[in-house]
Parts: structure tokens; sequence; C-alpha cells
């Protein structure tokens, strides 16, 4: 029988039971293919023009603007100390964000890779370790990596496209562009939500089965084709516990954390500032590793079942009951 309860309980278990799971999830929460909750949560009301136009557009403006390099070549020639301390700080960062990806993309993989085989499994209990989840998730780090940008650049397409009427909606007001932007609104939220959850598949697809990009993306397809609505409310379950339970979280640290830090700060105590910090920061840090081993290890649970036969919604059900 088909039942979400089994899905999540399933995931609970595994994240409860497997704490060094944790460790990859902290990582993989800083890869893009949570993008469904924020489409969710947002529904796109970004500023006029997003992320994508200012951090990506803005940043090739400067890549080929020749004002940008003569600018470089006029510090290398009047300060060349902070010519060159610039340019290590920029490799240095560079650097960071190489091992951040590194980090996130092996964590993905090794969390769908162990979680399904503890699902799969028939034994109590498995053997698993971080050492070998990195391992495995190098193996798969470039098909996947390709998928998380694929996923993360159409979804980031869809806000640019669907922000361009707010961009001139500031310089003139028309209800022309106020129609183009919920006919677009309509068009691209729907769109960038499939992307994401499909995106989830295929990366299962890729992990488990060994299946290249394209052929992911093509089997992924497939099962969102005949399960979109079991995948809308999976997406939808998940976002609500995410939000309850970040709620909660919130709530906790602004009881417990947040006092003690303005304590700190009213009796100029360095040390329980530092403290109060480390305390705030680690327990988000904590739930949110948590979470995301949760989430992942649902997807897989829900891919697992629905490459073998196609899932009942819940509206399906209750459509039927009531017939």
């Amino acid at each position: 029988m088909f039942s979400y309860r089994i899905f999540l309980k399933q995931a609970w278990s595994i994240t409860k039971k497997y704490r060094h799971l944790w460790f990859f999830g902290i990582f993989a929460s800083l890869t893009a293919i949570g993008g469904e909750y924020q489409l969710i949560s947002q529904g796109f009301t970004a500023k006029p023009g997003g992320h994508f136009l200012d951090n990506g557009i803005f940043t090739l403006y400067n890549f080929f603007n020749p004002t940008f390099y003569s600018s470089l070549g006029q510090l290398s020639a009047t300060n060349p100390a902070a010519f060159w301390s610039l340019i290590s700080v920029v490799v240095l960062a560079i650097l960071l964000v190489l091992v951040m990806v590194y980090l996130a993309i092996t964590s993905q993989v090794a969390l769908v890779e162990q979680s399904a085989r503890l699902i799969l499994s028939k034994k109590k209990s498995e053997k698993l370790s971080i050492n070998e989840g990195i391992s495995f998730g190098r193996r798969h780090i470039w098909p996947v990596l390709g998928l998380n940008i694929a996923n993360s650049f159409i979804i980031s397409l869809c806000l640019f496209i669907t922000s361009l009427p707010l961009a001139f909606l500031l310089i003139t007001d028309s209800s022309a562009l106020s129609l183009t932007y919920s006919v677009l609104f309509i068009i691209f939220v729907p769109v960038a939500l499939a992307i994401a959850l499909i995106m989830k598949y295929a990366i299962a697809a890729q992990v488990l089965e060994n299946f290249s990009f394209i052929a992911s993306i093509e089997k992924a397809w497939k099962i969102f084709h005949k399960n979109w609505l079991v995948s809308l409310e999976m997406a939808l379950m998940l976002f609500l516990i995410n939000f309850i339970v970040g709620l909660f979280t919130l709530i906790v640290v602004s009881l417990f954390f947040v006092p003690l830090l303005l304590l700190s700060l009213q009796l100029y105590a360095p040390f329980l500032m530092a403290l109060s910090l480390i305390l705030i920061i680690a327990s988000m840090i904590i739930v949110a590793s948590i979470l995301n081993t949760f989430q992942i290890s649902a997807w897989t649970s829900l891919y697992l079942h629905l490459q073998q036969k196609r899932g009942i919604s819940k509206l399906e059900r209750l459509f039927k009951n009531n017939q």
C-alpha cells in the first residue's frame, strides 16, 4: 500500500539511528537541490532581477569589462603589496569554494547511496562510514555536479525571466507589465518547481543506477510524468516539516541563547558572548544537517518505490473514496 507515512518514518529511522549521516547533511545542504522549498516559500517574490541578475550578470559584466582590468593594472603599479594581497584573497576564496563544492556534492551522493542501502537492506544494522561515503561520492562527483548546476541555472533563469517585468515596473507603472508578470509567474513557477523535483530523481538515478547525465534526466522525467502529483505532495509535506522544525528551533534559540547573548553584551563579557554565539550557530547547523539528512533519505525512499510502481497521491485517494 502506498503511504507517505512509510517513507517519512523510514527516513526518520535512518536519520535517528545513523548519526554519521549528519556530517553529510551539513555539506549537502549547500547544494541548490533544495530549490523547491525556496520556490514554495518565496514564490518568486524576490527583488527585481533576483540573485541571477545581481550575482551572475554583474559578475560577468566585471569579468568582461576592460575598466576592471585596467584598475587592477593601476593597483599593481601603484601599490604592489595591496595588489598581491587582493590576488591572495581571491585565490584563497576560489580554493575555499572548490573545497566546499567538493564536500557538498560528495556528501549529497553519499547520503543518497547510503540511505538507499539502508532502505533496501534486510539486516537490522549496517556498518557504514564517512570515509566510505566520501569515496563513493568522489566517483559520481562530475555527473551529479552537472545535474546540480543545470538545476540551479534553470531555476535562476526562470526567476530572472519572471522578475523582468518587476524591474521595468520600477521605471514605469503599467498595467500591461503587471499582467505580464502575472502570466510569467503562472508559467515559470510550476516549470521551476518541476525541474527541481525532476533533478532529485535524476540524481538518485545517476547515483543508484549509474546512468549517464542524459539517461538520468530521461528516467527522472518518466517517473515525474507518471507521479507529478505525488512528487508535489511529498515536496509540500517536507516543506511543512522543514518550516515547523525551523520555527521551533528559532523559538528555542530566541528563548535560551539570544538572552544569553544580550546579557553578555550588557556585561561586556567576551567569553560569554563567544559561548552564546557558538551555541546559536551550532544549534542551527545541527538542525539543518538533521533536516537535510531526513529530506534526502525521504526522497530516496520515494524514488526506490516509484521506479518500480506508480504512486497514488492523497488527492486521488480522497477523490476515489468520495465517489
